[in-house]
Formats: C-alpha cells, structure tokens, sequence
C-alpha cells in the first residue's frame, strides 16, 4: 500500500474517532439542551444575524453542531499529527496546530453549512438530522485531508528548502 493510501485510511480511522466525538457532543448538546434553549439562540443569532431569518434555520442546531466540531478538532490534531502523519516532537507544533485551525476552520464552515442546508429544520426527522450530519462530515472530509496533508503537516516543503 502506498504512503498516500496508508495516510488516508489512518485519517479515515482518526476521521470516525473524531466524528464519534462530534456527533455524540451534538446529539447530547442539541437533544438536551437544544429543545430547551433553541428560542434563546435562535433570537440571539437573529439580533447579530437578521439576514438568516428562515424557517428552515435552526440556531441551536448550527450552534451546537459548532461546539461539537471544535471538540473533535483537537482529538484530530493530536492523532493525525502523532499518528496519521507520524510527527513527533515539539517543533513546529504550534505552526502546525495554527495550520490545522485553518484547514480545519474552513473544514467547519464547509462542514457546519452543508449539514445545516441538508437539516430540514426544527422537528425534523431523526434520518434527516442523521442524513445531514452525514452530508456535513463527508463535504468537510476530503477539504481536511489534502489540506492537511500538503499543507499543515507537509514537512517535505521544509526539507527541500533545506537542500
């Protein structure tokens, strides 16, 4: 198997760890709290964001679903770098890391507004909430792997300004 294929089914592995964390972040913030506090952040996001006024726009679905990425972006960070692309040490780690918010943040914002645009909207059913989080997942998934693999951890571009 080449280095490439190799990278990839680890970052797949690392990708379902993470996406377990996400979902089951999500699913215990917006399950719970999400009924309890969506009247609250739908009319706070509407008083800083007027223009998304929508009846298909849940707040505390997109805002939960935020958290919940964020969380699983540094369970990413740490096995991808460690594991995934087999950097060790500390050098470089926090360019690295500024490197893989970046990648990861557009990743999020791909991630967040495809699954919200698949989402249906409060009540919806629990295979369209599913379906979404599924579309979301698998849109940020290919931006995040090419991104961080010539870009965040890319240690060949180092090496061969050192030749």
């Amino acid at each position: 198997m080449t280095l490439a294929i190799r990278q990839f089914v680890k970052f797949a592995i690392v990708g379902a760890m993470s996406t377990a964390i996400d979902w089951t972040t999500h699913y215990l913030l917006y399950g719970v709290l999400g009924h309890l506090w969506n009247a609250s952040i739908q009319s706070f996001v509407l008083s800083i964001a007027p223009g998304l006024e929508n009846p298909r726009f849940d707040a505390a679905f997109t805002v939960f679903k935020a958290v919940s990425f964020c969380l699983a972006t540094l369970n990413g960070f740490y096995f991808n770098r460690r594991w995934t692309f087999r950097i060790r040490g500390k050098e470089d780690a926090g360019k690295q890391l500024g490197r893989f918010f970046l990648v990861t943040g557009t990743g999020m914002l791909i991630n967040v507004f495809v699954a919200s645009q698949v989402h249906a909207g409060p009540g919806a059913s629990t295979m369209n909430y599913l379906f979404s989080l599924a579309c979301g997942t698998a849109a940020g998934m290919f931006w995040n792997f090419f991104g961080h693999k010539y870009w965040s951890f890319n240690t060949r571009a180092k090496e061969r300004a050192l030749d």
